[in-house]
């Protein structure tokens, strides 16, 4: 069975593991910034200001494909699960309307985690992962965007406040990673299961192409 999220799932895992090593790169500029400063100021500013550009240009693509993503997946749910509580505007709605958020990010992935888990032991794995990064995604989602605010803000940066910041950023990246290696992954699985079982109906004892054939 095709599904309609998966070019988008393995291009969105490329960027988003792109976006991890330059989080990571940030957190060693960072951590170097903390140990000495000069050193960070002679061998390392123009990196760190490299990196933050491309690490801007990349997090602004990203952002609109994993909304688009995000819509293409629960298309595949609504198909795959007829119960499927949430529809694909209801899953933008609840990442991009303001206070409604804190509850419609966490739940978003909760609910295809719980339901793709139930689906079958082999899909157990991805989905027990989905459901249980919903709530630290909620956690460094509004932590970094805090920390960040900080940053920005801040007359004189000081040293804790922003390696802080990059750890937060490297963990957040993270956790989307995983959460679209998992979902990509536990779609494949329930499609391909799917797929099985209709292929063994098809083929059941008693079918009666089989039995005319038989019988000739």
């Amino acid at each position: 069975m095709k599904l309609k999220s998966e070019w988008l799932s393995q291009l969105l895992k490329i960027l988003l593991g792109i976006l991890c090593v330059f989080a990571a790169t940030d957190l060693v500029c960072s951590v170097a910034y903390a140990i000495d400063y000069d050193f960070f100021v002679d061998s390392l500013y123009s990196l760190y200001g490299f990196v933050e550009i491309l690490s801007s240009i990349v997090y602004y693509v990203v952002l609109v494909l994993f909304l688009i993503w995000i819509y293409r997946v629960h298309m595949d749910l609504n198909r795959l699960f007829l119960a499927y509580p949430r529809t694909p505007g209801g899953s933008l709605a609840a990442m991009m309307i303001p206070f409604y958020n804190f509850y419609g990010i966490p739940s978003t992935f909760r609910i295809i985690g719980s339901i793709t888990q139930d689906d079958s032991e082999e899909a157990r794995v991805p989905g027990r992962w989905i459901f249980g990064l919903a709530a630290p995604l909620l956690f460094f989602q509004f932590g970094t965007n805090l920390l960040n605010r900080f940053v920005s803000n801040a007359d004189q940066i000081g040293s804790g406040l922003l390696l802080a910041s990059s750890a937060a950023q490297l963990v957040l990246y993270g956790i989307y990673f995983a959460l679209a290696l998992q979902i990509s992954r536990g779609l494949r699985i329930v499609a391909d299961g799917q797929e099985e079982k209709a292929a063994q109906a098809d083929f059941l004892p008693g079918d009666s192409s089989s039995t005319v054939q038989a019988e000739g």
